[in-house]
C-alpha cells in the first residue's frame, strides 16, 4: 500500500455532503449576481435620468474585461458591484458606487463616493467638508483603497438582504440618488468639469 500524500489526506477531511449542496446552490447565486446590481442601475438611471440625463451605470461583471486589463496583481478581483458615472468623467476616475462583500457572513453592501488618488486633492476636502450625517444620514468614513486605485468615502456596511434582494434594490437606488445629487454640483468647483 502506497503511502498516501498530505494533499489526498486533506481532501479526505472534506464534506462532500456540504461541497454538494454549495454546487446545488451555485447556480442561484451566479443567477442572482450581477442581476441584482442591474436591477440597483436601472432604479437609480430611471430617476437619475430626469436631472442628469448623461448618467450612466456599469455593474462590476459588465465590466470583467476591463477591469482585469486594470488590475492584473488582483487574481480575485471582486466584481461585486454597480458605480454610477459623471457626464464627462471617466467611471474608474469617479463614481457613486455600491459594492457587496459577499464572501463576509453575513454578506454586507455599502454606498459610497469613489475616486483615484489624484481627483481627491481637488474633490476630497470638500466631501469631508460636507455634513453627511444631515445631507444622508450617515457618518461616512474614507477608505483607502489604492490595491484597486480607489479612495472611497463611504456610508457603514449594512447587512444584505439575500432573503429579498428585491427589496434592497430601492433602498439602494434611493441611496445612489442622493449621493449622486450632492456630488454631481462639486465637480465644477473642484475643477474636475469645466463650469456651465
Amino acid at each position: 500500500e502506497e503511502m498516501e500524500s498530505g494533499l489526498v489526506r486533506e481532501l479526505r477531511s472534506i464534506d462532500g455532503e456540504k461541497l454538494a449542496r454549495h454546487l446545488e446552490t451555485r447556480g442561484e447565486y451566479e443567477r442572482a449576481f450581477p442581476l441584482f446590481f442591474r436591477a440597483i442601475a436601472l432604479a437609480a438611471c430611471g430617476r437619475l435620468w430626469e436631472r442628469f440625463p448623461d448618467a450612466a451605470a456599469f455593474a462590476g461583471e459588465d465590466c470583467r474585461r476591463e477591469a482585469m486589463a486594470r488590475y492584473p496583481h488582483l487574481a480575485n478581483l471582486s466584481l461585486d458591484w454597480v458605480a454610477f458615472a459623471f457626464r464627462g468623467v471617466v467611471m474608474w476616475d469617479l463614481h457613486v458606487g455600491v459594492v457587496a462583500d459577499l464572501a463576509r457572513r453575513p454578506p454586507v453592501i455599502q454606498v459610497g463616493v469613489h475616486t483615484t488618488p489624484p481627483l481627491w486633492p481637488r474633490l476630497g476636502p470638500m466631501l469631508e467638508a460636507l455634513d453627511w450625517e444631515a445631507l444622508v444620514g450617515e457618518k461616512l468614513a474614507v477608505n483607502d483603497a489604492r490595491s484597486i486605485g480607489e479612495i472611497q468615502l463611504n456610508e457603514p456596511a449594512r447587512p444584505l438582504t439575500l432573503s429579498d434582494l428585491a427589496g434592497d434594490v430601492p433602498r439602494l437606488a434611493d441611496r445612489v440618488v442622493r449621493y449622486y445629487e450632492i456630488v454631481a454640483p462639486l465637480l465644477a468647483e473642484a475643477g474636475i468639469l469645466p463650469r456651465r
